[in-house]
């Protein structure tokens, strides 16, 4: 049985079963990985707070083909962003973005950068956080591979749909709340 450990973001996070939860963590030395969580949904549970998304942390995983969470030392929860609506679609988008444009065990050091430098930025700036965004998806994109000639948040939603066929929500969602503010 293999151990991995290393410092990883929480991605993503989908309730399995009664107490479990499958997560997406991307991790520095490894890429993006699917990871189990057992009994993280109990209320005693002590990797509850590892199994949410944005928690940055060294994570410490055991497994063969799939691997099964045992441990973590957090290192940020980003918990500010989810003060403010706004900064916490902004944080949701770079996860989003990492999420689906990366193949699972790909390696990408320049993209965890990115994204670490971006949640940070959210998190600890007083910059304005859709100006944050836009900045930080031209690092991932151009991280990614990807060179995008883009003006305003749509283009980016634009380019994900129209070139990869990749729907980011939470994107998206950002935009509409746009409109409807005074």
């Amino acid at each position: 049985m293999e151990q991995l450990e290393g410092e990883g973001i929480c991605l993503r996070a989908v309730d399995y079963g009664e107490s479990d939860r499958i997560l997406t963590l991307y991790l520095a030395q490894k890429g993006k990985v699917a990871v189990k969580a057992r009994g993280c949904k109990n209320q005693k549970s002590k990797l509850k707070y590892a199994t949410t998304p944005l928690c940055f942390g060294k994570y410490y995983l055991v497994g063969a083909d799939r691997y099964t969470l045992v441990g973590c030392d957090t290192i940020d929860s980003f918990f500010e962003v989810t003060l403010d609506p706004v900064k916490y679609y902004c944080s949701c988008v770079i996860l989003e973005v990492v999420d689906k444009m990366c193949l699972e065990d790909e390696y990408n050091h320049r993209l965890f950068v990115a994204m670490l430098n971006a949640l940070n930025e959210l998190c600890h700036s007083d910059e304005y956080p859709k100006v944050s965004l836009f900045n930080s998806l031209k690092e991932i994109t151009l991280a990614l591979g990807y060179e995008v000639k883009a003006i305003t948040l749509k283009d980016y939603l634009n380019y994900f749909y129209h070139t990869h066929g990749v729907k980011i929500n939470a994107l998206k969602e950002l935009i509409k709340l746009g409109e409807f503010s005074v």
